[in-house]
């Protein structure tokens, strides 16, 4: 049973995602076909997807709401999945990035920059015991745990108040912001308790993602400096171990309150648009200095269709979360159409906001539909 339960762990938060991380990829240069930008991207989509499939269900469906998703979610991620394995066999992805760079990046390194590594991932270790042995509970739990909780064993969404356990209306506040269904949809296919999931599971996921995310945006800024790379990394590690100043700061979220959607939001969507921007901004400098050809290059398709599924995949965390991408957006589009001198990347901005334009608005109409505080 225990060895089911971590075989079905590692396909739906590790396998999966990353085959779905290769859809996006196979449209990026090569410079980023690495197995983070994978996983990154992988967890990008498979949040977008997470919306798209989630939402009109919560809206339309009463009961059993949790395993109508369930299949519908399923097929899409499978499907979603099969698609990036394809892209991936068809363009090299995979052979390019398991064979050729698995191992280049760490023989670059001098023995100073490697034991700095060793450093950093001795600090990320603690961080997942303490993590994992130390739980961190707040009077949020008693909120988000417990809807994905009711999700699991009642089989409803957002119909039911944690607070004191009674059938309501929809709960339109939160109900865009499905972090506690997939949650559930874990639980649910691993076995597992909702609350296990939360509280143990989830942070031994989205912590290493999380810092998966901030290493892409580290490459790209010390790009000619790589050996300053992992010293960054170790700051970064620290800078979130001793960041619990307040109860507000994104560094005691992180730790404390992983598995709560304002975490993913604070420490995960909101870097995600400035690392997709600054690989952009790269890609456009080298293009233009003749340091390399548009062959060499590639297009950057894959990064505007990240960053539209970004500015949904938010949402997943939190309604404010896709306000304040979007707006990330809007201003950095717009700063870099006025670098470049470039009105497209102007328009490519506006339709990566597209769906996340939509998302706003029908949160907007729910709220006035059922005037909820």
């Amino acid at each position: 049973m225990i060895i089911w339960q971590i075989f079905s762990l590692v396909i739906w938060l590790l396998v999966v995602p990353f085959c779905i991380g290769l859809l996006p990829v196979g449209w990026m240069k090569k410079e980023l076909h690495s197995l983070g930008t994978i996983w990154v991207a992988g967890y990008i989509v498979l949040f977008f997807l997470l919306e798209l499939v989630g939402i009109p269900i919560v809206l339309m469906v009463d009961y059993h709401g949790l395993t109508i998703f369930s299949r519908w979610f399923v097929a899409v991620l499978l499907i979603v999945s099969v698609m990036g394995i394809w892209v991936a066999v068809r363009k090299g992805i995979l052979k390019q990035t398991l064979f050729a760079n698995l191992g280049k990046t760490w023989k670059e390194y001098g023995i100073e920059e490697k034991i700095v590594w060793v450093l950093f991932l001795l600090l990320v270790g603690f961080q997942l015991y303490m993590a994992f042995t130390r739980a961190s509970f707040d009077g949020d739990d008693a909120y988000y745990g417990v809807q994905a909780l009711i999700a699991q064993q009642i089989d409803v969404l957002y119909r039911i108040d944690p607070n004191n356990g009674w059938s309501t209306i929809l709960d339109a506040r939160h109900a865009l912001a499905l972090f506690p269904i997939w949650e559930a949809f874990i639980g649910k296919m691993s076995g597992i308790h909702a609350t296990i999931i939360c509280h143990s599971v989830i942070p031994m996921v989205l912590i290493p993602l999380t810092y998966t995310l901030y290493y892409q945006i580290a490459k790209v800024l010390f790009v000619k400096k790589k050996d300053l790379l992992p010293m960054f990394m170790v700051v970064i590690a620290l800078w979130q171990m001793f960041g619990n100043i307040s109860i507000y700061t994104t560094e005691t979220f992180f730790l404390t309150r992983t598995w709560q959607g304002k975490s993913f939001a604070g420490n995960f969507v909101i870097p995600a648009v400035l690392w997709i921007f600054t690989s952009l901004f790269v890609a456009e400098r080298e293009q233009a200095n003749g340091e390399k050809a548009d062959g060499e290059l590639g297009n950057q398709k894959g990064l505007w269709i990240l960053l539209a599924c970004l500015n949904v995949a938010g949402g997943a965390s939190s309604s404010l979360a896709v306000l304040l991408s979007l707006l990330l957006t809007v201003g950095l589009g717009t700063l870099f159409a006025i670098n470049e001198k470039r009105i497209g990347i102007l328009i490519r901005s506006g339709f990566a906001c597209l769906f996340g334009g939509g998302y706003v608005l029908l949160y907007l109409i729910l709220r006035v539909m059922y005037a909820v505080g």
